[in-house]
């Protein structure tokens, strides 16, 4: 079974709040402490406190002062080196950097400017080598191997401040995940910060659900702000997860049609998806009297039975629809992000793992397009690439 840790962002996330779930959940201090000095290069001492956040307890990290101080600001890519020259363990350098490139990539895609042109602002103090770093650490010292995350809360765009709310940037760190209305509304500047974003996007992979999961620890950590609609904290449930051979339960739709206009076959089969289905699909066949037909086909999830039911009688011809139950055993994923080479773009890679072993890798196709694009190389050899050096990470931490 695979140690997970299942974030379920209540309120909202910020960099320090994930620390201080995690440092509740049992992570040490000591070693956090360690890992951040070791890379602002002088010592670092950190306190927590008790908080409540709407009757909820909670813990809250207090930040040394001098590590927000405008001196303190360094360049986007100063942000990497520190880490770099840090001397932490390889695991707990690679997660950090990772976060911190998939930072620096959204911003210069957001601002249409190469990272060595980038004014990171807030970003850019040590403060944020301070939570990516410590976050990076916890999770080695809680022996975490998957980070899930669940559909995270986000207001409506807003004309408040320089670039509204959500951050551009936040939003584009979340691409593949899932977002809903946050009921903080406006009491909250911004429900998931940049710096949360990147940690999800690195470090995490997109969860419908919680899984089933043996639950172990369970860490609170709250923000500065305590609004009246909703609890300001993010809540952390550290365990492991069921062996995959059990398989997961899901339905299968199916409907015989032999009257349905080709060129509409896409669309219906895009009407089945947007209801809800997890995959949707077509296969040819023979009917009676030898007419040429197709099985119109869809797999979902229990919960969006009646919905997807209900895109079959819209979007096809058919006058009623086949469901069975059955069992899809699936391989544990975890995604890492990889370098493709040293100071260059990072793809983010999905792999499928077998009793702890690497069996697939699927590289994010739009990743490997941008940095293919970046390196001048074939978008095949990138593709290569990236599957060889996920594959290796995870072997090398396999066996360590």
């Amino acid at each position: 079974m695979s140690r997970v840790l299942f974030v379920d962002v209540q309120g909202g996330a910020a960099g320090d709040m994930l620390l201080a779930a995690l440092l509740d959940a049992g992570a040490p201090l000591g070693p956090v402490e360690d890992a951040v000095s070791a890379v602002v290069g002088r010592p670092v001492r950190l306190s927590t406190g008790e908080v409540r956040r709407r009757g909820i307890r909670a813990l809250r990290l207090a930040l040394p002062p001098d590590l927000a101080a405008p001196g303190r600001r360094r360049r986007p890519l100063e942000l990497i080196e520190a880490v770099e020259r840090a001397g932490l363990e390889p695991g707990v350098r690679d997660r950090a950097t990772s976060v911190l490139r998939r930072l620096i990539e959204a911003e210069s895609r957001v601002h249409g400017l190469p990272a060595e042109a980038l004014e990171l602002d807030e970003l850019a103090l040590e403060d944020t080598l301070l939570d990516v770093v410590g976050i990076a650490r916890a999770l080695a010292s809680l022996r975490v191997e998957r980070v899930l995350v669940p559909a995270l809360p986000m207001p409506p765009p807003s004309d408040a401040g320089a670039h509204g709310a959500p951050a551009p940037v936040t939003l584009e760190l979340l691409r593949g995940f899932t977002l809903r209305p946050s009921s903080a509304g406006a009491e909250l500047e911004e429900t998931v910060t940049p710096t949360a974003a990147a940690v999800f996007a690195a470090l995490g992979e997109p969860a419908p659900a919680i899984p089933e999961i043996e639950v172990e620890r369970l860490g609170y950590g709250a923000g500065a702000r305590d609004p009246s609609r909703v609890a300001n904290v993010v809540r952390v449930l550290l365990g492991r997860a069921r062996a995959a051979d059990r398989g997961r339960r899901l339905l299968v739709l199916e409907a015989n049609v032999d009257d349905l206009v080709p060129e509409i076959v896409p669309d219906a089969i895009e009407g089945i998806l947007a209801a809800g289905a997890l995959d949707a699909w077509a296969t040819p066949i023979q009917m009676k009297r030898g007419r040429p037909a197709l099985t119109i086909s869809a797999l979902c999830e229990s919960g969006s039975l009646e919905e997807v039911r209900r895109a079959f009688f819209e979007h096809t011809t058919t006058f009623g629809v086949r469901i069975h139950e059955v069992s899809r055993p699936e391989l544990e994923r975890r995604t890492v992000a990889v370098e493709l080479a040293p100071g260059g773009p990072s793809v983010r890679v999905k792999v499928g793992l077998l009793d702890g072993v690497p069996v697939s890798a699927k590289p994010e196709h739009a990743d490997v397009v941008e940095a293919a694009l970046k390196l001048d190389r074939p978008i095949r050899a990138v593709h290569e690439r990236a599957s060889a050096l996920a594959r290796g990470l995870l072997e090398e931490e396999r066996d360590r």
